[in-house]
């Protein structure tokens, strides 16, 4: 594959939910969000924790290789060391592809994953903040070198796009062994 891409969470993830609120005698009316059937059992408290993510995140992976595509194990992302990511071969016609992935997302993933990694602390590994720190530089950007995370990056570079264009463009270099698609959340 040539030039990674990079899904942008903060606009390109969407989460699903329903709404509802609390009525006075506990039952739901309209306004807090209800977790999507197979994803309750992980959101029901209200946080995710790192074994509940790993948990939906393995039933995620099964379910696209029950329904016939192959899919990497999942590796921790060097670009917040919170997201889980991996790989999938897309085969056959593109929208029973594409309905089989959301599918398996909507029934596992797809508030379990922003829920976990929306609530810690996000690192980018070292060699990839050097790198876009760098390509930050080279636009006339002046990084403080205590940018340790997306946000911080693009607080430094008042532009998320720029620092969403520096991960892409550095991602396969920095780590071409890697699956190519990453989330990106600021």
């Amino acid at each position: 594959m040539g030039k990674a891409t990079i899904v942008v969470a903060a606009v390109l993830l969407a989460t699903v939910s329903g709404c509802a609120q609390a009525g006075s005698d506990g039952g739901r009316e309209a306004g807090d969000d209800i977790p999507i059937p197979g994803q309750e059992w992980a959101l029901k408290d209200g946080r995710v924790t790192s074994a509940e993510y790993g948990t939906a995140m393995g039933r995620f992976v099964s379910c696209i290789r029950d329904a016939g595509y192959p899919v990497s194990e999942p590796v921790l992302s060097p670009a917040d060391n919170l997201t889980l990511i991996y790989e999938v071969t897309p085969s056959g016609a593109p929208e029973t592809y594409n309905n089989a992935v959301q599918s398996c997302n909507l029934s596992h993933l797809s508030m379990v994953e922003p829920t976990f990694v929306e609530a810690q602390p996000q690192v980018m590994d070292e060699p990839l903040r050097r790198a876009v720190g760098d390509c930050l530089r080279r636009q006339g950007v002046a990084v403080t070198a205590e940018e340790r995370n997306l946000r911080e990056f693009a607080r430094s570079a008042k532009d998320e796009t720029r620092v969403v264009d520096c991960v892409t463009a550095e991602w396969p270099r920095v780590y071409p062994a890697l699956p190519a698609e990453v989330p990106l959340r600021f």
